[in-house]
């Protein structure tokens, strides 16, 4: 039976906690944010919309968010064994540089869609738009903590 050390697991599962909290701030500060601008251009009802949408949209993603944190708990917990070959080790750094790839592409998904919406003033419905862009974006940064924390929970249960 191989020795597995958690340690380092443990730390990016903190890590990830104090992330989820920070992420959780800021989707308060941005609601607050939007749901002022929504009511100063007089539609307040599209701040519930935009916050319907999001939601939607992470749910939409859960699936896919869910076995990408799956699999990157099971890296990490791969990660965790003393005796790990040099084949290994090189296997394990691009299943990691994978995932990442996957990470760093939906990262520049949403800041290339945020950073292109038109202003306000061009298109009525670009503050919609922008809202449920990044309201979606915390939304799914969020689960995918909470997927691979979960994740990692039990994988660290079955281990034992």
């Amino acid at each position: 039976m191989p020795i597995v050390d958690f340690k380092r697991l443990h730390r990016t599962m903190m890590i990830y906690r104090v992330v989820q909290a920070l992420l959780l701030a800021m989707l308060v500060y941005v609601a607050l944010q939007f749901q002022h601008q929504f009511a100063a251009l007089g539609r307040p009802q599209q701040f519930m919309t935009s916050i319907a949408s999001g939601v939607v949209f992470q749910l939409i993603l859960l699936y896919p968010i869910y076995k990408l944190a799956w699999r990157d708990a099971g890296v990490e917990m791969e990660g965790c064994a003393d005796d790990l070959s040099k084949e290994a080790q090189v296997a394990l750094r691009k299943k990691r540089l994978i995932g990442d790839l996957w990470k760093v592409c939906a990262i520049a998904f949403f800041i290339a869609f945020a950073a292109l919406a038109p202003d306000a003033k061009k298109a009525a419905g670009a503050p919609l738009v922008l809202a449920t862009t990044i309201i979606a974006f915390l939304l799914i940064c969020l689960t995918y903590f909470q997927c691979f924390n979960f994740s990692a929970r039990k994988r660290m249960k079955q281990a034992d």
